[in-house]
């Protein structure tokens, strides 16, 4: 046989099987039904059922793809017969012959046989075993089917049900309630959010012009109370210094004075505020600023006999005296040569300066002789001015009582000395000026000149003016002593009017 013949055989034996032998909707002469498709007579392994035969129930039935491959074992080529069963997840219901067998139960059968599970993309084995047979993409719901073409033309169906079996309108009703829910829905919603941008509007934009209650003033489009506002205390745009402002007007502090709160303190020697604001001493005492610890004497000396009393003068007294916070005070006081009215004039300032701060003395008097042996129970012991002695008695006075007043004074007593200008005398100072305790000298009269506090944080000075009247009788002194522990409380010019020495 020439090869033109051989080819040619060929192609009449293989042209057949590339064309679907179907004419109409029978087979070709030759071929029959098989499984869905026209193959040779003779050669289809399980019986078909005859054409376009169904059951009532394949009236259901959407269009699915099976695609079957058929592996050529010989020639090595995948043949698609491209059967169409459907889109994935669609209900198929299976198209069941004449004899009662359904089409669905072939293809578990074939598969069964085949040794595969029936499932989405499962492949099936052939005969052979080679090659997969066919793969169904399409998976069978439960419950009854949807009718497609109610479906696709959207009209009422009696047999369309939900997965409860309740019977549902068409697809068409059933988007139409959906999209008037929608609507609904979108219309409540913008209905609230312009409620609610209305009401953040009234909340925020007042009608007309701010208006301010009687308590409060409006000051740069705010309301304000003008009582406590240090911005605007008293007025709009009145700034206080402090920063307080106290009904309407502004806390103003002197210069060695600072703001702790709403109030003005000395913090030199505020014992509550030593230093800083809230730090109180645990001694109670605070001078320049710095707590003293328990137990500090000294000695202090008042160019004031008290003969002529002013407010200013006695609290320099009463400072003295209630310097330490004992309450009562034990006051051992030596009246000796001094002047009745100048003795009434100090106690006077003692006694102005206890109703002021609430606290004591309890007022013991000595004799010269008494004086060392009482000192031993004494908090402070107060020397009235001495007119009427001599400078002899003074200076034995100190002679005497020297050892016994270190003694107490190094053990936390004060001594407080009263001088003036005096006649007869060249001083009351004479009887501390001893080596041993506060070297001094009195200089002149300071009577009627203005005196100066100059050492505004000691404690001393609690609640002095700036400057006072030196009255009658009053004098300046010349400090000897150098120790550093003295304190030059009170001047006229550069005169010492009143001072203390620390032991």
């Amino acid at each position: 046989m020439s090869p033109r013949r051989a080819l040619a055989l060929l192609a009449l034996l293989v042209l057949p099987a590339c064309f679907d032998p179907l004419v109409g909707t029978e087979c070709a002469t030759g071929y029959a039904p098989c499984h869905g498709t026209c193959v040779a007579t003779g050669t289809c392994d399980t019986p078909d059922a005859p054409s376009g035969a169904t059951s009532e129930a394949g009236a259901g039935i959407e269009t699915a793809t099976v695609s079957t491959d058929v592996d050529d074992s010989e020639t090595g080529q995948v043949i698609d017969a491209g059967i169409d069963v459907g889109e994935p997840e669609a209900s198929v219901d299976a198209a069941v012959p004449a004899d009662g067998v359904d089409e669905a139960s072939n293809l578990a059968d074939t598969a069964k046989l085949a040794d595969v599970p029936l499932h989405d993309d499962a492949p099936a084995k052939d005969d052979s075993g080679s090659g997969p047979l066919f793969t169904i993409d399409a998976a069978v719901d439960e419950g009854e089917a949807i009718d497609s073409e109610a479906s696709e033309s959207g009209s009422p169906c009696l047999d369309c049900v939900d997965a409860e079996g309740i019977e549902v309108g068409t697809a068409e009703d059933s988007g139409a309630a959906i999209d008037d829910a929608n609507v609904a829905e979108d219309a409540t919603e913008n209905a609230t959010e312009d409620a609610t941008l209305d009401d953040a509007d009234n909340s925020t934009t007042p009608d007309g012009p701010l208006v301010c209650t009687e308590s409060l003033l409006l000051c740069n489009d705010q309301c304000v109370d003008t009582s406590l506002d240090p911005e605007n205390c008293g007025d709009c745009n009145n700034i206080c210094a402090s920063g307080v402002c106290i009904d309407g007007g502004c806390l103003v502090c002197a210069a060695e004075e600072s703001v702790c709160g709403r109030q003005c303190l000395n913090l030199a020697n505020d014992p509550d505020n030593c230093g800083s604001c809230g730090n109180p001493c645990g001694s109670g005492l605070c001078s320049n600023g710095v707590c003293e610890a328990a137990g500090t004497g000294r000695a202090i000396v008042i160019g004031h006999d008290y003969l002529r009393n002013r407010p200013a003068m006695n609290r320099i007294l009463g400072n003295a005296v209630f310097l330490w916070p004992v309450n009562p005070v034990r006051l051992l006081v030596y009246e000796g040569s001094a002047n009745a009215a100048a003795i009434a004039g100090a106690d006077t300032a003692i006694a102005q300066v206890s109703n002021a701060t609430g606290r004591h003395a309890v007022r013991t008097a000595a004799s010269a002789a008494e004086v060392p042996a009482l000192l031993a129970t004494t908090d402070v012991f107060l020397i009235y001015g001495q007119e009427l002695a001599d400078d002899a008695t003074l200076g034995q006075l100190g002679s005497d009582w020297s050892a016994a007043l270190l003694s107490f004074m190094s053990a936390g007593g004060t001594v407080v000395l009263l001088d003036a200008v005096y006649a007869g005398n060249n001083g009351t100072c004479q009887i501390l000026a001893q080596p041993s305790l506060f070297q001094l000298t009195r200089a002149a009269s300071s009577t009627g000149d203005v005196c100066t506090v100059v050492a505004r944080g000691d404690a001393l000075t609690t609640g002095l003016p700036r400057t006072y009247l030196c009255d009658r009788n009053s004098t300046s002194f010349v400090v000897t002593d150098l120790s550093t522990n003295i304190t030059v409380v009170v001047q006229d010019v550069d005169k010492t009017v009143v001072a203390h020495k620390l032991f």
